[in-house]
């Protein structure tokens, strides 16, 4: 509101006669008592807008700096927050205050997670076991990485269960992940944040992730057997026998389930230190039977595949006879030495022998997978030729034989 309206005209006050004075009378109040009396209106009307918009001003300001949480409200809007910190809002609204209050889900270890984006530059990997001198996973990973353009380091390193936490320790942020390999995948477990649904069934992992704050374990040996075994034609199998019991044969105990086994047999040297197989079988679906090394054909049912788990150059206990070399197809883990005792003798009678070096190109292509992307179900670009060119480094065809066999 504006008062210039009711301003007299400037006048000589001195010279004011009476008459003027009375002039300036109407209806009992004087002009100059009726601006005066507006003036104030006007002020206070100024005071409250100004005192409307600091109110407002510092409501907002509060509300800026007041945290809030994962439902947008804030933390002092739910009873007992701040008794409770760390608590995380179901985004869901709360129910009443009278209602009991909701636990929180349990957490999940296997999180899906968005593929990760890799630092640009040289990022550093390494295979990790003991002993690690014969391993082949250098071979196969850089000639992933050259197909793709990344220069990336990759070197076997020798590292004991005893000596595992602290060099995840130690390691700098230039490190992407680990492939793992006897006798870790079991041991790096507690030091994982996360595992993915694989790891977590078969208690192994053999491929770890550093993703942030992260630290993401996963299991790619089974679908390195299934991949390993479908190049050699065998897409389905009902009835498995598995040599040894160790991380692996877990691997090949879900690789069996996922062929559509009914049964497993699991040949092993010390029936007590494999009875961990067992519920896992079940969980599976699976009859299992756990029988020492030397009973591994004592029955008239031919198993389609034998899946052998045991060392490179452990002594074999296991006999087979010709018919069974012949009509199951074996899948030698161990790749060094090669051909392996048990591999050679299914040659002999021109049985089928798939290269344990198979088995490690097709879980050493989902590692890649889990390197560059974070996913190991997220295709590499071109990576018919990312596989072509980690088989050639090996010496083996897609049947999984070695190219001098």
């Amino acid at each position: 509101m504006s008062d210039a309206s009711t301003t007299p005209p400037e006048t000589d006050t001195e010279a004011a006669t009476p008459q003027a004075d009375a002039a300036s009378i109407e209806d009992g109040v004087s002009e100059a008592d009726a601006e005066a009396s507006i003036a104030k209106l006007v002020e206070a009307e100024r005071a409250a807008e100004a005192e409307e918009a600091a109110v407002a001003d510092a409501e907002e300001a509060e509300e800026r700096e007041e945290p809030e949480d994962e439902a947008g409200k804030s933390a002092d809007d739910e009873p007992g927050a701040a008794e409770e910190p760390g608590a995380v809002e179901d985004p869901i609204p709360a129910p009443p205050a009278t209602a009991p209050a909701k636990p929180a889900p349990a957490k999940v270890a296997a999180v899906k997670r968005p593929p990760v984006e890799p630092t640009p530059g040289r990022l550093s990997l390494a295979v990790l076991g003991s002993p690690i001198a014969h391993s082949q996973s250098p071979a196969l990973q850089k000639a992933a990485y050259g197909v793709l353009g990344l220069d990336w380091s990759y070197e076997p390193v020798e590292v004991t269960e005893e000596s595992l936490a602290g060099f995840i320790d130690g390691l700098g942020s230039e490190w992407r992940g680990l492939s793992l390999t006897m006798p870790l995948k079991k041991a790096v477990l507690p030091l994982l944040t996360e595992v993915d649904r694989v790891a977590e069934q078969t208690g192994a992992a053999n491929t770890v992730l550093f993703d942030g704050e992260a630290v993401r374990g996963f299991n790619t040996d089974v679908a390195g057997i299934v991949r390993a075994l479908a190049g050699a034609g065998v897409t389905e199998a009902r009835y498995v026998h598995i040599l040894g019991g160790g991380a692996t044969a877990a691997s090949a105990l879900v690789a069996a389930a996922e062929l559509g086994a009914e049964r497993a047999d699991v040949h092993v040297r010390d029936l007590t230190r494999s009875v961990w197989l067992e519920p896992l079988a079940h969980d599976l679906g699976l009859m299992v039977r756990l029988r020492s090394l030397p009973q591994a054909d004592r029955s008239l049912d031919v198993p389609e595949v034998v899946i052998s788990t045991l060392p490179g150059g452990a002594r074999v206990d296991a006999i087979y006879t010709d018919s069974t070399r012949r009509r199951a197809v074996l899948l030698d883990v161990a790749y060094e030495p090669w051909p392996s005792d048990l591999a050679r003798s299914w040659a002999k009678v021109g049985g089928t022998v798939v290269s344990g070096l198979s088995m490690l190109a097709h879980q050493a292509l989902l590692q890649v997978r889990i390197f560059v992307s974070g996913d190991p179900l997220e295709p590499l670009a071109d990576e018919e030729a990312v596989l072509a060119a980690m088989l050639d480094a090996v010496g083996i065809d897609a049947a999984g034989v070695p190219f001098d066999a």
